[in-house]
């Protein structure tokens, strides 16, 4: 899942051409298409690197709990 935050994304040339052609045509599928491998994989991968679950505290729980 992604995190919700501003991002923005560079298209290739090819990537403009395929989004005006999907503009032109109506194409409804191509847009989920375009959409599912060019913009959606772009942000995936800048934070894949970044993501994490919000349960991971980062370190062992049972030697945080017996240091208290």
């Amino acid at each position: 899942m992604l995190e919700i935050k501003k991002s923005a994304v560079a298209l290739e040339p090819e990537e403009v051409m395929e989004l005006e052609r999907i503009i032109t045509d109506h194409d409804l599928e191509g847009a989920f298409a375009f959409l599912k491998k060019s913009i959606y994989q772009k942000i995936s991968r800048s934070q894949g690197d970044r993501l994490q679950s919000h349960l991971d505290s980062g370190g062992d729980p049972v030697e945080k709990f017996k240091s208290r």
